[in-house]
């Protein structure tokens, strides 16, 4: 699950796993994921957050409040495994980063996927420290588009004329994008539906 994660979005997790220990939870939780967002601190996900106000020991607080008190005296598990709304979002940060045609995936995606996932303690957290979820991502895409946008001008630098070769390979990725969203389009309708039926996630996964 992890080969495409950026060297600070594994961070993220490690540090979703240590605050889940600290706070003797015996399982990583998307509060969990925030938190490590917020406290990675440098990627486009924590400069986002930190824009809209949200502080580590203020979210840290509200969780602990929404999630109840923990048992000081239950043994901390060797594995702490994810809860299924955390799978789904670690899942869901790799379609986001497709969807955007982004070869890895970074913070970015991680909290763009805890968002859109919405029914979460992770959001419910955020609200509680007075960061709408909607103005967050607002800030979050921006933050991206502005580097897409710094991306494309070092492309255009590679691809000025007289670069036929670059050129045409680039085309092609273009037709390979396009066809990737239409199965990306494809794969979430069908998701939607199996939703609708009830139908529960592999267990497996």
């Amino acid at each position: 699950m992890f080969e495409r994660f950026t060297d600070r979005t594994r961070q993220v997790v490690v540090l979703a796993n240590q605050e889940a220990r600290e706070l003797q939870h015996p399982y990583i939780g998307v509060e969990h994921i925030v938190l490590g967002l917020i406290n990675e601190g440098q990627g486009l996900a924590g400069q986002a957050v930190a824009e809209c106000g949200a502080r580590l020991d203020e979210m840290r607080a509200v969780v602990v409040r929404l999630t109840g008190p923990s048992d000081p005296d239950a043994p901390t598990p060797g594995h702490i495994p994810f809860t299924p709304r955390a799978k789904k979002v670690l899942e869901m940060s790799h379609l986001e980063a497709l969807r955007r045609y982004d070869k890895h995936i970074g913070t970015e995606h991680l909290l763009l996927s805890a968002l859109n996932e919405g029914e979460n303690v992770g959001v419910h957290a955020l609200r509680e420290c007075g960061v709408e979820p909607e103005v967050l991502k607002q800030a979050l895409i921006g933050r991206m588009d502005d580097q897409a946008a710094k991306d494309r001008s070092v492309m255009d630098r590679l691809t000025a004329p007289g670069d036929d070769a670059i050129r045409t390979t680039l085309r092609r990725h273009t037709a390979d994008r396009q066809l990737l969203r239409q199965v990306l389009d494809s794969l979430e309708s069908l998701h939607r539906r199996l939703d609708a039926m009830g139908v529960p996630p592999d267990p497996e996964k």
